[in-house]
């Protein structure tokens, strides 16, 4: 059986809105700030699970 590598799991909008507890509106515009760790893939947002994590620890939303 495999761990799973939180620095490996990449989330996109609907999972930060809801880790977040958040709209999806409003999580666009969090994972548009200069500060937020975003991964552009093409038109797609994302970000690794250990930075979402870090990143919320440090920061007022």
């Amino acid at each position: 059986m495999t761990e799973t590598n939180d620095e490996m799991v990449f989330l996109g909008t609907k999972e930060v809105a809801a880790i977040l507890g958040c709209s999806l509106p409003t999580a666009r515009h969090i994972m548009q700030r200069r500060d937020f760790p975003l991964i552009r893939v093409g038109r797609m947002m994302k970000v690794s699970k250990a930075a979402l994590i870090r990143w919320s620890e440090t920061r007022r939303i």
